[in-house]
């Protein structure tokens, strides 16, 4: 019976351990869905710019290639009224910086888990209690033992010399 109270002590502190590191670990379920949560964030801004940088590019080929759209841009920024003619200059820089809006800035968040020395303390504690516990019950049921042979034995030597 001690064999068997031992082995299933084992078994429980090592599925315990087990099911802690795959459930709570560095590399278990709970890691893996916020780094899947962090990709989907990522791949939501990534969407985002790229939309932004095909209407930009679209934009700049408007500008270099259609005239009125360069009239248009300039009629709203003032510089061209109604019944003006455009004339463009080459060379000259635009007077207008504007400042795209490409999202928030996103950083890679820390991954919580529990360290590896946690998912051990917690096998190795299922281990002791399962062990005390059917250590326990089998005390209770009377199949263990305490051996006092030691004590008695050298207990009868000196009543054998004292004869």
């Amino acid at each position: 019976m001690t064999k068997l109270r031992l082995l299933a002590a084992v078994l429980s502190g090592t599925l315990v351990y087990a099911a802690t590191s795959i459930s709570c670990g560095r590399n278990s379920i709970w890691a893996e869905r916020q780094l899947e949560e962090q990709k989907r964030l990522l791949s939501s801004h990534t969407v985002e710019i790229e939309k932004i940088h095909e209407e930009l590019a679209l934009e700049k080929v408007a500008l270099e290639k259609d005239m009125d759209v360069v009239a248009a841009y300039a009629r709203k920024l003032s510089y061209l009224k109604d019944g003006e003619k455009l004339v463009i200059i080459s060379g000259l820089a635009s007077s207008e910086n504007r400042i795209y809006d490409p999202g928030t800035v996103l950083f890679h968040d820390e991954v919580k888990y529990f360290p590896e020395w946690f998912c051990k303390s917690v096998g190795l504690i299922a281990f002791t209690a399962v062990y005390f516990i059917l250590l326990m019950f089998d005390a209770g049921r009377g199949l263990v033992h305490y051996r006092k042979q030691k004590a008695q034995a050298g207990h009868h030597r000196a009543q054998g010399a004292a004869i």
